[in-house]
């Protein structure tokens, strides 16, 4: 996962300040989110977790010693390439090269580019999927500008403080799989629950078929195409990933953006129902484009879920959590009728679709029966990702591993007939948890140094045949950052 934080900056240190700075806010932003410095160890003797595999977080016995270890995973990119670099180029090549973090040291790496406009500061953090998601990405980048501004002093008690064996426990984040509420009552009542959840993927009414993403190639690409080695001194470009990803960064601007969302109020819509509607619109119409005359099947998205609420997990995100929604179906509109009729009838359609996905702390009557009595339902959300996490996992190990469970016995989940035609996923509005003003007071003549939020892109790796539309929202638009396998569509 790549996050481009964009800083404003005012720093009238000497460079050497400057770098201890910089190392000392990257080393307290470390132990402040254990994750950023844990790595991966394998204990193929344990059944506990698949294949074996586990997160380590290596306790430092000095100051000294975590402010060096947190120097290994710190680049300062103008060391290497004195007259700078392309930024959008840089965070092309971090994406198709090999892996950038090597989870077996640490599963967090940042790279410091040099400042080509003054007042601008950019940091590109590489982070490991298995670690970070969009929401905790934030948390980390806002913890990271306050820790910024503090004084130097300050910092070094603050990091002193956080090294400490009984500090470092109580920062692990607990892992998702702790956080499933156990099933209330009896246990005739618990075996009633997880019967009826199996029953209800057995019997539930599958999505209707759905076009195929119109930028799929009709030949993919067999291997990866590599790239020059332009950035050799820092990446290493001996192995080349399994497939391309080419990062886009589109942004709708806040009249635009108020447009949408005025078109969707309309219809008693939310602007994040919106957003699946418009993008549902774009792959309709190149569909459209590419295939002019075949039958108009509908548009079907699957989404990634923010679990947390549904564990009655409060906390500031700090880790990944996810759970995976069955998708909703949006009708084919033709091109050729208004724009913004389009627009209304596909928010709305998404509206009524994602409404059984939002959980109500009480529900009574029809709201009851929705969210329990559906195969889709949120009360349903983590009994179905529990099941789906066990098939999943148990699948994924060597065939010699595999346990002999049939975890729906003789009613097998009924599948939809076809693929998505992509993904997407909805950060809500970014200013919720980072926005200008959280930093410094850049105007403070007594400060020899200040930072504030300025910006920040970020976007995953994809897997194989995905595209990923990440969207989200701030006072200045909506900004999306498609994430999508080069191999298997083709981004022209």
């Amino acid at each position: 996962m790549n996050v481009l934080l964009t800083l404003l900056i005012k720093n009238n240190l000497s460079e050497e300040d400057f770098r201890e700075r910089l190392l000392l806010a990257w080393t307290r932003l470390r132990c402040l989110h254990t994750l950023l410095q844990a790595r991966t160890i394998h204990d193929e003797r344990s059944d506990f977790a698949p294949n074996g595999r586990f997160f380590a977080v290596d306790v430092h016995g000095s100051m000294s010693q975590a402010i060096e270890d947190a120097g290994k995973h710190l680049v300062f990119v103008g060391d290497h390439y004195p007259h700078g670099v392309d930024v959008e180029d840089f965070y092309r090549h971090v994406m198709n090269v090999g892996r950038v973090v090597d989870a077996d040291v640490a599963l967090g790496r940042a790279f410091v580019l040099p400042i080509e406009k003054e007042g601008v500061l950019k940091i590109l953090f590489v982070l490991g999927h298995q670690i970070a998601d969009g929401l905790s990405s934030y948390v980390w980048m806002r913890d990271f500008v306050k820790i910024l501004n503090e004084e130097v002093p300050v910092l070094k008690g603050r990091l002193r403080e956080s090294i400490r064996v009984e500090d470092v426990r109580k920062r692990l984040p607990l892992p998702q799989e702790a956080l499933y509420p156990p099933v209330p009552g009896s246990l005739a009542r618990q075996r009633w629950f997880w019967a009826i959840t199996r029953i209800l993927r057995h019997v539930r009414r599958p999505l209707p078929m759905g076009f195929s993403n119109p930028l799929r190639r009709d030949y993919p690409r067999e291997e990866a195409i590599p790239l020059s080695p332009t950035y050799s001194r820092i990446l290493d470009y001996t192995r080349t990933p399994l497939l391309n990803t080419y990062p886009l960064f589109v942004h709708i601007s806040a009249q635009n953006t108020h447009r949408l969302h005025t078109l969707c109020k309309s219809v008693s819509a939310t602007l994040g129902a919106g957003i699946y509607a418009l993008a549902a619109l774009v792959a309709m119409e190149l569909h459209q484009q590419r295939y002019p005359l075949e039958a108009r099947e509908a548009f079907i998205t699957g989404f990634p879920l923010n679990p947390r609420a549904f564990f009655n997990h409060h906390n500031d995100p700090d880790s990944m959590m996810l759970a995976f929604s069955d998708g909703i179906a949006l009708p084919f509109l033709s091109a050729d009728l208004p724009l913004a009729g389009r627009l209304k009838l596909l928010a709305r359609q998404a509206q009524h679709q994602l409404a059984s996905y939002q959980k109500r702390a009480k529900p009574k009557g029809h709201d009851a029966t929705r969210q329990y009595l559906t195969s889709r339902g949120a009360g349903l959300v983590l009994a179905n990702q529990y099941l789906f996490s066990l098939d999943r996992a148990n699948n994924n190990l060597p065939a010699h591993l595999r346990k002999d469970v049939n975890i729906q016995g003789s009613y097998p989940a009924r599948q939809n007939p076809t693929m998505q035609t992509h993904g997407v996923s909805s950060v809500g509005n970014r200013d919720a948890l980072i926005s200008p003003g959280i930093g410094g007071n850049l105007e403070d003549p007594e400060r020899k140094f200040a930072v504030d939020f300025g910006d920040m892109t970020a976007s995953v790796r994809p897997r194989e045949g995905e595209f990923l539309v990440g969207i989200g929202g701030t006072k200045d638009g909506l900004f999306c950052t498609p994430s999508m396998d080069a191999n298997a569509l083709d981004s022209v």
